[in-house]
């Protein structure tokens, strides 16, 4: 669920990003693993992309098992692992004018104030 903060600075929206052919590949690999790993009968993930509010799901795990230790730990798994791998970025704005931050999707990453973002490709 998008939070409405991050590191005590108000969160307005996020905004995914990604190269679609090599996350679904990055997502199809980490479905197969988890499926393998922990005897799941099917696992289906779904991360959204473009702008999420705040309250709203940024991605879907769903799993089945013939045991639900086996369906959470394979899920959890996933979840974490996709934070970690698979190629989709953020952009957290921020409100009050303080504009925007790019992340890898991953909890805590440092990210790139927007305005870095513009001035490094300038330079380039």
């Amino acid at each position: 669920t998008t939070r409405d903060n991050f590191e005590g600075k108000p969160v307005t929206h996020l905004e995914y990003s990604s190269y679609p052919p090599l996350a679904l590949r990055s997502m199809l690999s980490i479905g197969q693993t988890m499926k393998e790993k922990h005897g799941l009968t099917a696992i289906t993930m779904i991360h959204r992309l473009g702008v999420v509010p705040i309250e709203e799901e940024s991605i879907l795990i769903a799993v089945s098992a013939p045991h639900r230790h086996a369906a959470w730990k394979g899920g959890e798994e996933a979840l974490e692992l996709c934070k970690e791998k698979v190629e989709v970025w953020k952009l957290e704005e921020f409100g009050g004018g303080e504009g925007g931050v790019w992340r890898a999707n991953r909890d805590g990453a440092r990210g790139i104030k927007v305005d870095e973002v513009g001035a490094s490709q300038q330079t380039e």
